[in-house]
């Protein structure tokens, strides 16, 4: 009788041992308005080509046009804040996305050659803001020529 008990006490703790779930991971995916709404953006690499290339990369010591100082901070109220690439002037319009988040409105916000109007996104992830759009370089005779932007989180 005692080896029956054994026996019996035995199986029920290798069955509870074997029939516990392992902890489940749950993964959240940010969505695309939390992805460009949780950061302060700055540019990382733009191009742009039409007559004359135009072409940035903070990682390029000598740049033909600075934008590093440029930056635009999404909210989620569809306020856009973007500061120039001097760093000094800041302007406010709106954004909304549109075409099933493909692309962004903007309004109101002209900052370092990008018009305001519609942005493509290419790639928007909480460590990247990769956008095709229309810019012009008035200053360098550049004007509604495609572009490449690519943005990463500011410091």
């Amino acid at each position: 009788m005692a080896h029956l008990k054994f026996t019996v006490l035995s199986f029920l703790l290798i069955f509870s041992i074997f029939s516990c779930k392992e902890d489940q991971v749950t993964v959240t995916l940010k969505t695309k308005t939390e992805n460009l709404t949780s950061t302060v953006w700055q540019v990382q690499s733009a191009s742009a080509y039409g007559g004359l290339s135009v072409v940035y990369s903070r990682d390029q010591a000598n740049n033909g046009y600075d934008l590093s100082k440029v930056r635009l901070s999404f909210k989620t109220n569809g306020v856009v804040t973007a500061i120039d690439n001097n760093g000094n002037t800041s302007s406010n319009g709106t954004w909304k996305f549109t075409n099933n988040e493909a692309t962004i409105e903007i309004t109101g916000v002209n900052v370092a050659g990008l018009s305001a109007g519609s942005l493509t996104v290419v790639q928007l992830t909480d460590k990247n803001f990769d956008f095709n759009s229309k810019a012009s370089f008035p200053q360098l005779g550049i004007s509604d020529v495609d572009a490449t932007v690519k943005m990463t989180p500011a410091p």
